[in-house]
Protein backbone atom coordinates (compact mmCIF):
# COMPACT_ATOMS: atom_id res chain seq x y z
CA UNK A 1 0.00 0.00 0.00
CA UNK A 2 1.10 4.04 -0.76
CA UNK A 3 2.66 5.74 1.83
CA UNK A 4 -0.14 8.21 1.04
CA UNK A 5 -2.77 6.01 1.19
CA UNK A 6 -2.02 4.92 5.05
CA UNK A 7 -1.48 8.18 6.20
CA UNK A 8 -4.95 8.93 4.89
CA UNK A 9 -6.59 5.99 6.10
CA UNK A 10 -5.16 7.27 10.32
CA UNK A 11 -7.35 9.22 11.97
CA UNK A 12 -5.39 12.07 13.47
CA UNK A 13 -5.25 12.66 17.18
CA UNK A 14 -3.69 14.67 19.76
CA UNK A 15 -0.27 15.63 18.99
CA UNK A 16 2.40 13.54 21.46
CA UNK A 17 5.37 14.14 22.29
CA UNK A 18 8.40 11.78 21.05
CA UNK A 19 9.02 10.16 24.40
CA UNK A 20 5.26 9.61 24.55
CA UNK A 21 4.62 8.52 20.44
CA UNK A 22 7.63 5.87 21.46
CA UNK A 23 6.32 4.84 24.38
CA UNK A 24 2.73 4.37 22.03
CA UNK A 25 4.71 2.68 19.21
CA UNK A 26 6.19 0.37 22.04
CA UNK A 27 3.33 -0.89 24.51
CA UNK A 28 1.46 -1.77 20.43
CA UNK A 29 4.37 -3.64 19.29
CA UNK A 30 4.52 -5.60 22.99
CA UNK A 31 0.69 -6.42 21.92
CA UNK A 32 1.19 -7.89 18.40
CA UNK A 33 4.49 -9.75 19.58
CA UNK A 34 3.21 -11.24 22.14
CA UNK A 35 0.44 -12.57 19.61
CA UNK A 36 1.92 -13.73 16.33
CA UNK A 37 5.84 -13.84 17.40
CA UNK A 38 8.61 -11.66 15.65
CA UNK A 39 8.57 -12.94 12.10
CA UNK A 40 4.44 -12.92 11.86
CA UNK A 41 4.23 -9.46 12.75
CA UNK A 42 4.33 -7.35 9.77
CA UNK A 43 5.03 -3.55 10.41
CA UNK A 44 1.86 -1.92 8.44
CA UNK A 45 -0.41 -3.56 11.19
CA UNK A 46 1.78 -2.60 13.87
CA UNK A 47 1.75 0.89 12.57
CA UNK A 48 -1.89 0.67 12.38
CA UNK A 49 -2.00 -0.79 16.06
CA UNK A 50 0.05 2.32 16.96
CA UNK A 51 -2.05 4.97 15.71
CA UNK A 52 1.17 6.19 13.23
CA UNK A 53 2.32 5.87 9.55
CA UNK A 54 4.92 3.15 8.55
CA UNK A 55 6.96 6.34 7.73
CA UNK A 56 6.64 7.97 11.45
CA UNK A 57 7.22 4.07 13.05
CA UNK A 58 10.09 3.60 11.10
CA UNK A 59 11.35 7.08 12.08
CA UNK A 60 11.34 6.05 15.56
CA UNK A 61 12.19 2.40 15.33
CA UNK A 62 13.75 1.88 11.60
CA UNK A 63 13.61 -1.92 12.06
CA UNK A 64 11.71 -4.79 14.20
CA UNK A 65 15.33 -5.52 15.87
CA UNK A 66 15.10 -2.70 17.21
CA UNK A 67 12.03 -2.59 18.86
CA UNK A 68 12.75 -5.84 20.21
CA UNK A 69 15.90 -4.66 21.85
CA UNK A 70 14.17 -1.46 22.98
CA UNK A 71 11.62 -3.85 25.10
CA UNK A 72 14.75 -6.27 26.19
CA UNK A 73 16.71 -3.01 27.46
CA UNK A 74 13.17 -2.29 29.30
CA UNK A 75 12.75 -5.59 30.98
CA UNK A 76 17.11 -4.92 31.76
CA UNK A 77 16.45 -1.62 33.49
CA UNK A 78 13.64 -2.52 35.76
CA UNK A 79 15.62 -5.60 37.01
CA UNK A 80 19.24 -3.11 37.51
CA UNK A 81 16.87 -0.78 39.40
CA UNK A 82 15.80 -3.46 42.06
CA UNK A 83 19.83 -4.84 41.68
CA UNK A 84 20.95 -1.03 42.73
CA UNK A 85 18.23 -1.38 46.17
CA UNK A 86 18.96 -4.43 47.41
CA UNK A 87 22.52 -4.60 47.02
CA UNK A 88 23.71 -5.54 50.81
CA UNK A 89 20.19 -6.47 51.98
CA UNK A 90 20.25 -9.59 53.78
CA UNK A 91 20.39 -12.27 51.28
CA UNK A 92 17.26 -14.09 52.22
CA UNK A 93 15.42 -11.11 51.70
CA UNK A 94 17.41 -10.25 48.48
CA UNK A 95 16.32 -13.34 46.77
CA UNK A 96 12.77 -12.97 48.04
CA UNK A 97 12.68 -9.16 46.53
CA UNK A 98 14.26 -10.34 43.15
CA UNK A 99 11.69 -13.86 42.95
CA UNK A 100 8.74 -11.53 43.53
CA UNK A 101 9.95 -9.07 40.92
CA UNK A 102 9.73 -11.02 38.84
CA UNK A 103 6.74 -13.33 39.40
CA UNK A 104 4.82 -9.40 40.00
CA UNK A 105 5.93 -8.56 36.83
CA UNK A 106 4.50 -11.73 35.22
CA UNK A 107 0.97 -10.90 36.46
CA UNK A 108 0.95 -7.85 35.52
CA UNK A 109 2.32 -8.12 32.52
CA UNK A 110 2.57 -11.67 30.51
CA UNK A 111 2.94 -10.39 27.16
CA UNK A 112 6.51 -9.07 27.90
CA UNK A 113 7.48 -12.67 28.65
CA UNK A 114 5.73 -13.77 25.67
CA UNK A 115 7.75 -11.59 23.09
CA UNK A 116 11.12 -11.95 25.22
CA UNK A 117 10.76 -15.93 24.71
CA UNK A 118 9.54 -14.92 20.82
CA UNK A 119 12.57 -12.82 20.48
CA UNK A 120 15.60 -14.98 21.81
CA UNK A 121 13.73 -18.01 20.09
CA UNK A 122 13.40 -16.35 16.67
CA UNK A 123 17.09 -14.48 16.61
CA UNK A 124 19.56 -16.25 18.23
CA UNK A 125 21.34 -13.22 18.65
CA UNK A 126 18.63 -11.61 20.80
CA UNK A 127 19.35 -14.72 23.07
CA UNK A 128 22.97 -13.63 23.07
CA UNK A 129 22.36 -10.16 23.97
CA UNK A 130 19.52 -11.08 26.51
CA UNK A 131 22.05 -13.73 28.12
CA UNK A 132 24.59 -11.07 28.49
CA UNK A 133 22.93 -7.63 29.47
CA UNK A 134 20.44 -9.38 31.78
CA UNK A 135 19.85 -13.25 32.83
CA UNK A 136 24.04 -13.50 32.90
CA UNK A 137 24.02 -10.62 35.81
CA UNK A 138 21.10 -12.13 37.31
CA UNK A 139 22.64 -15.83 37.78
CA UNK A 140 25.70 -13.92 39.27
CA UNK A 141 24.02 -11.85 41.80
CA UNK A 142 21.72 -14.77 42.69
CA UNK A 143 24.59 -17.17 43.08
CA UNK A 144 26.34 -14.58 45.11
CA UNK A 145 23.68 -14.33 47.34
CA UNK A 146 23.84 -18.02 48.12
CA UNK A 147 27.28 -18.06 48.61
CA UNK A 148 27.24 -15.71 51.55
CA UNK A 149 23.96 -17.03 52.90
CA UNK A 150 25.64 -20.73 53.00
CA UNK A 151 28.54 -18.82 54.15
CA UNK A 152 26.79 -17.72 57.61
CA UNK A 153 25.28 -21.37 58.07
CA UNK A 154 21.80 -20.32 56.37
CA UNK A 155 20.39 -23.52 53.72
CA UNK A 156 19.64 -26.50 53.69
CA UNK A 157 21.52 -29.42 56.17
CA UNK A 158 23.81 -30.35 52.70
CA UNK A 159 27.08 -29.11 54.01
CA UNK A 160 28.12 -25.06 52.13
CA UNK A 161 31.14 -27.26 51.12
CA UNK A 162 29.06 -29.89 48.85
CA UNK A 163 27.02 -26.93 47.32
CA UNK A 164 28.10 -24.84 44.23
CA UNK A 165 26.12 -21.46 44.34
CA UNK A 166 25.95 -21.02 40.79
CA UNK A 167 24.07 -24.87 40.46
CA UNK A 168 21.75 -23.54 43.04
CA UNK A 169 21.23 -20.51 41.33
CA UNK A 170 20.14 -21.98 38.07
CA UNK A 171 17.84 -24.33 40.47
CA UNK A 172 16.08 -21.54 41.54
CA UNK A 173 16.09 -19.64 38.72
CA UNK A 174 14.59 -22.40 37.06
CA UNK A 175 11.60 -22.60 39.33
CA UNK A 176 11.18 -18.76 38.35
CA UNK A 177 11.03 -19.71 34.41
CA UNK A 178 8.96 -22.76 35.35
CA UNK A 179 5.67 -19.77 36.11
CA UNK A 180 7.06 -17.71 33.08
CA UNK A 181 6.91 -20.40 30.23
CA UNK A 182 3.84 -22.27 32.09
CA UNK A 183 1.67 -19.00 32.71
CA UNK A 184 2.59 -16.70 30.46
CA UNK A 185 3.83 -18.88 27.00
CA UNK A 186 1.89 -22.09 27.15
CA UNK A 187 -0.57 -20.80 29.73
CA UNK A 188 -2.00 -24.30 31.25
CA UNK A 189 -1.21 -22.86 34.83
CA UNK A 190 -2.64 -19.51 36.22
CA UNK A 191 -0.28 -16.33 36.69
CA UNK A 192 0.35 -15.91 40.62
CA UNK A 193 -2.18 -14.65 42.98
CA UNK A 194 0.18 -13.66 45.33
CA UNK A 195 3.76 -13.24 43.86
CA UNK A 196 5.24 -12.23 47.14
CA UNK A 197 4.01 -15.57 48.72
CA UNK A 198 5.08 -17.57 45.85
CA UNK A 199 8.36 -15.90 46.32
CA UNK A 200 8.80 -16.99 49.78
CA UNK A 201 7.97 -20.23 48.98
CA UNK A 202 10.48 -20.80 46.53
CA UNK A 203 13.17 -19.34 48.40
CA UNK A 204 12.27 -21.36 51.43
CA UNK A 205 13.08 -24.11 49.52
CA UNK A 206 16.60 -22.95 49.39
CA UNK A 207 17.07 -20.75 52.33
CA UNK A 208 14.73 -21.90 54.85
CA UNK A 209 13.09 -19.32 57.06
CA UNK A 210 14.56 -19.44 60.64
CA UNK A 211 16.95 -21.53 60.29
CA UNK A 212 20.82 -20.82 61.24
Amino acid sequence: MRQGVLDWNISPGPRLTATDRRSQILAAAMELFSERGFHGARTRELARRAGVSEALLFRHFPTKEALIRAILENVTERYLRMEAKIRGAPPREALISLADLVLSSLRENPAVFRVVFFGVMEKPQFAREFYRSFLSRMLTLEARLFRRAFAEGKGTSIPASQVDPRVVARSFHGSLLFYNVAGAIVRIEPLPKNPRALAESIVNIYLPEGRS
